[in-house]
């Protein structure tokens, strides 16, 4: 009786052994799980964070494209108008100053004799 009591005694040891060893087991599986899916919901954010940048960036270059070409514009104008005044000086002439004002126009003609 003792002899069967110890073989249960030491059957029970065993079977709890391998019942914490499968306890065990399922915790590092678990925690495995765990650190898997904590290190893809990591990686996921990190993704879209970096696509989020990536869309801010693409949407400042559009921008500085457009105003470089509003300001190319801009000086594209001012050219024209520089041009325009340059034409104009190469068109004054004393007899343009003084065409309708004759008093002047008689004070350069005396001035010249």
């Amino acid at each position: 009786m003792i002899s069967l009591l110890k073989n249960a005694s030491i059957k029970s040891a065993e079977d709890r052994r391998q019942l914490v060893a499968a306890k065990n087991s399922n915790i590092d599986i678990e925690n495995f799980v765990d650190n898997m899916e904590t290190w893809k919901t990591g990686w996921s954010g990190n993704i879209k964070n970096a696509a989020k940048k990536h869309s801010e960036a693409i949407e400042q270059i559009d921008k500085a494209i457009k105003d470089l070409t509003k300001v190319r514009d801009a000086l594209t104008t001012s050219d024209k108008h520089l041009l325009a005044a340059e034409n104009k000086i190469d068109d004054l002439t004393i007899k343009r100053l003084t065409k309708n004002a004759p008093s002047v126009a008689e004070r350069f003609d005396q001035l010249e004799k």
